[in-house]
């Protein structure tokens, strides 16, 4: 009963703390005032494990079902101007597209789109 217990205390301040963040107004408030890539720049999701998508760039405002994995190619749009966060695009094989923020220490930046190769 008193793991029941702490369990549920456990939760309910864990619900607390995330909705002290209102994910949906700090997107919008950051919505075209972060310095963006043109063009987009090519990405790679590196390191071990998944790489969860955010609404906004703060670990509150994660969503669970939404992720990619190491070796996954994203698109890289923009990036906080303290470089902690890329907003990024994924393209799924069943084509579905998403966009999202993730840390970025978790993909490694490569080329502008359309940039010639290397040698040339």
């Amino acid at each position: 009963m008193y793991l029941r217990s702490s369990l549920l205390c456990l939760c309910l301040f864990s619900g607390v703390s995330q909705a002290a963040v209102n994910c949906s107004a700090l997107a919008e408030k950051i919505s075209g005032t972060v310095p963006e890539f043109h063009p987009a720049l090519q990405g790679e999701v590196i390191g071990t494990g998944r790489v969860h998508f955010h609404l906004a760039p703060d670990d509150a405002c994660a969503n669970k079902k939404i992720f990619v994995v190491p070796g996954d190619a994203v698109t890289i749009y923009s990036i906080l101007e303290d470089q902690s966060w890329l907003e990024v695009n994924f393209v799924a094989k069943d084509g579905e597209d998403y966009t999202g923020w993730v840390k970025a220490d978790r993909i490694k930046k490569g080329v502008p789109y359309g940039a010639p190769p290397d040698g040339e």
